[in-house]
């Protein structure tokens, strides 16, 4: 292993969007990709694909936006070491720590912004978003498999509506001969809140935020409808899906022991979908408030690449709608947790409330479906996991439902048969 590669590995480890922090990931091969600039440009950027191998013998790609300078020139940003290329020896920057290096990038790939001051959103978690100006944004997919990229290929079926415009796309040639998405700009939502911060506002400030909820569930039903049309629909055996949360579960106690005292209760949320003939189909696959903005036009939903932990190959796979409901119940969950109080009367009756109003919105009904209790366990079950290696502190709060939902003290136990 070269010395930069181990200090990407170390870097890799303080970076929001990488998924792998405290699993011994080793970078075992980098893929350079052709330069976005001039030969002789200073800085000069490109891309590479980093593909790191696990313990446990699984392996990732992530995508680097790296910026090289000569070593007797001036690096801003964070300096990973040094790299040999054409021209000798250059010193390797994160081109995203750098204005200069994003500035040179964005007037390389995506001209028609050139011209637009170009910052970092320091919002996005698993990805890097960068700001055009007010108008655009120039999402930098992080976590890559070969071909389409899940967000983009949404995006640009659905074109618009309760999701952002597509006015941009990064394609790369990895692995050789394949064209993988690394990037996609698209439009910045007018007068946009992020959803997560609307919602905990809320709640702390114990203001009503049922016609918020309500219309949010509606812009999911928007959603979903038009994912069927666009992608169609399939049926999926019940059993099936029952035995996969089985299988996720069985692997979440390994990683999460604290899980193992509830399991036999948890798997009964499962069997609940066994007998059935699920309609499934494209979904979000990692719906929570914060994938959603609210605008001058309403609600937008975004960010279509599923839940980080998954494959591409899982991710892609069609799912009950549910999937996403039971995200957003998770999520308002969560919201109690910027309460001063989390537990008080005044943090859960917001919660139910904001909950009942989302399914309201989306189906007609307080309840939702006979389905949605195992979906919000699953959820649930992953949050666990997602928690205990990435946010510690935060571990409690699916904790406490998976608690509740197995001592029979949830908000799921008289449900009607609607699917």
């Amino acid at each position: 292993m070269s010395t930069l590669d181990g200090a990407w590995e170390r870097h890799l480890e303080t970076v929001r969007w990488f998924g792998g922090k405290g699993a011994g990931a080793r970078v075992q091969r980098r893929d350079v990709l052709p330069a976005y600039t001039a030969p002789d440009a200073v800085p000069a950027v490109r891309s590479e694909v980093a593909t790191l191998a696990y313990p446990d013998g699984h392996a990732e790609h992530y995508h680097l936006l790296v910026a090289h300078y000569p070593l007797d020139a001036d690096a801003p940003g964070t300096v990973l070491g040094t790299d040999e290329v054409a021209g000798g020896s250059v010193r390797v920057v994160d081109a995203t720590t750098d204005p200069d290096a994003l500035a040179a990038f964005v007037a390389a790939t995506q001209p028609a912004f050139a011209d637009q001051p170009v910052a970092v959103w320091a919002g996005e978690q698993s990805n890097t978003t960068l700001t055009l100006g007010g108008t655009d944004l120039y999402k930098l997919f992080r976590r890559i498999e070969p071909g389409p990229n899940l967000d983009a290929e949404v995006l640009i079926a659905l074109g618009g509506g309760s999701v952002p415009e597509v006015r941009g796309r990064l394609v790369g040639d990895w692995p050789a001969g394949q064209r993988t998405d690394l990037g996609v700009v698209i439009e910045r939502v007018p007068g946009a809140t992020d959803g997560w911060e609307l919602a905990t506002a809320s709640c702390v400030a114990g203001e009503d935020f049922t016609d918020r909820a309500r219309a949010l569930g509606e812009a999911l039903r928007e959603v979903h409808t038009a994912l069927a049309d666009a992608f169609g629909t399939r049926t999926r055996a019940g059993d099936e899906v029952a035995d996969t949360m089985g299988v996720r579960l069985g692997a979440a106690i390994t990683a999460a022991p604290d899980l193992a005292a509830h399991a036999d209760a948890l798997r009964k949320a499962f069997d609940v979908l066994r007998g059935r003939e699920l309609t499934t189909q494209r979904v979000h696959g990692d719906f929570h408030l914060g994938q959603t903005l609210a605008g001058e036009r309403g609600w937008t939903i975004i960010d279509f690449e599923g839940e980080p932990a998954k494959t591409a190959a899982e991710r892609r796979e069609y799912d009950s709608p549910w999937r996403d409901v039971a995200g957003m119940v998770r999520s308002f969950d969560y919201v109690r947790s910027a309460h001063p109080e989390p537990d008080s009367d005044a943090a859960t009756n917001w919660a139910d409330a904001a909950r009942e109003a989302f399914l309201i919105g989306y189906c007609g009904t307080t309840t939702g479906s006979t389905l949605l209790p195992g979906y919000v366990i699953d959820k649930a079950v992953y949050e666990v996991v997602y928690e205990t290696r990435n946010r510690p502190d935060w571990v409690g709060i699916p904790m406490r439902a998976i608690r509740a939902a197995t001592q029979g003290d949830h908000p799921y136990t008289t449900l009607t048969e609607k699917e």
